[in-house]
């Protein structure tokens, strides 16, 4: 008996002990779940920015498409109206074009003549109407294949901004915890000087230099703020080459330059599918706009897996 009330003495405080409050995820966890969402969160621009590209290119088409067919509808709206005058002063004339030709004609052969001149104005009035008809149905079928395919891009350009959208808001979130978790992640490198040639490379790097310590934010290609494919775009606009604004399109842009021949201004391409680039700028460094919430910054050439190199211009 009394082996029992000290084995239920011990046991039910165990049993109605609240149980421990579940911690929150360390400062380094926090980081790699951060890591991860902005991963996703890049992957999700480069798609936006290559849509948003299709999409201007697209809208440019269209445009050059509208340019063409106005003149073609006016041409073909005045042969309209031609052919409509040459038949009202036929009828008013005669009544008729054949009628006319016998009453005025002085000889058979001036009528035969006359009947063959007839045909051959009305067969080529027809000839050019069904021209421009043809040239105007072609133009109409080329615009309604646009306005499908710019409807498509505009569809996915929302979709992914939906996705962006959830993805940010889950960074938000888990930034936050890290702050309360007093967690401080890496910085990047600090106090690197790059190295400034001459030529375009080396305004480019110039360029890309002076925007250390600016923001990330999506889809941006300065003056104030940069994602990684805005950054090296502006950054080698300036020195007069045009680039999309876009990894994997610029990776597919560019020459292909092997690891040992890297000079500064060379662009540095990032994992498997491509989603991410820097731009190198000596002594085994890059400059790169690295992810949301992160600044523009110096990190070693091989801070994350490499996909390939390559050299504008």
């Amino acid at each position: 008996m009394f082996r029992s009330l000290v084995l239920f003495a011990v046991l039910v405080p165990a049993l109605f002990a609240s149980e421990p409050a579940a911690a929150e995820p360390r400062g380094d966890q926090l980081d790699g779940k951060l890591y991860a969402a902005a991963e996703r969160l890049e992957q999700v621009i480069e798609e936006y920015n290559e849509v948003r590209d299709d999409l201007r290119a697209t809208r440019g088409k269209q445009a050059a498409l509208a340019a063409r067919t106005l003149p073609l509808e006016r041409a073909a709206a005045a042969e309209e109206a031609r052919i409509g005058m040459i038949a009202a002063t036929e009828y008013r004339n005669s009544g008729a074009g054949p009628a006319l030709a016998v009453i005025t004609s002085t000889s058979p052969e001036d009528f035969a003549d006359r009947l063959l001149v007839l045909d051959r104005l009305a067969a080529q009035q027809r000839a050019a109407v069904d021209k421009l008809t043809a040239a105007r149905a072609r133009f109409d079928g080329s615009r309604r294949a646009l306005e499908a395919v710019a409807e498509q891009q505009q569809a996915q350009q929302e979709r992914l901004a939906s996705r962006r959208k959830q993805i940010e808001h889950d960074i938000t979130q888990l930034e936050s915890l890290r702050e309360r978790s007093g967690y401080r992640p890496a910085t990047g490198i600090r106090g690197f000087k790059p190295v400034f040639s001459a030529g375009k490379a080396g305004a480019a790097v110039r360029f890309a230099y002076a925007q250390l310590g600016k923001s990330y934010r999506f889809g941006a290609e300065g003056p104030d703020a940069y994602d990684c494919s805005g950054l090296t775009s502006a950054a080698w606009s300036r020195a007069g080459v045009a680039l999309p604004h876009n990894a994997r399109r610029q990776q597919q842009a560019v020459h292909g330059v092997s690891r040992s021949d890297l000079r500064p201004g060379d662009l540095v391409f990032y994992y498997r599918n491509v989603r991410h680039v820097g731009m190198y700028v000596g002594g085994g460094k890059i400059i790169h706009a690295p992810q949301h919430g992160e600044p523009v910054r110096v990190d070693n050439v091989d801070y994350q897996p490499v996909h390939s190199f390559g050299r504008p211009g």
